[in-house]
């Protein structure tokens, strides 16, 4: 499983950024999201994200 992909799907869209952590596992629970990408949410800092590329370097999945 592509990661980044995967969190992109349950997570992504301008209406969702900026968000803190508790904003974006509730996009992702609102969106059925996995429990891997659950999981991966809850690893991250409660900040505010301004972007799914700032969630996925904040979680080391940038290329």
């Amino acid at each position: 499983m592509n990661d980044r992909s995967e969190l992109a799907r349950y997570i992504s869209g301008t209406h969702v950024f900026p968000a803190d952590r508790e904003a974006l596992m509730k996009q992702a629970q609102a969106e059925n999201a996995p429990d891997t990408v659950l999981a991966l949410l809850r690893a991250i800092p409660d900040r505010t994200y301004d972007n799914l590329q700032d969630v996925a370097e904040q979680l080391g999945l940038t290329s």
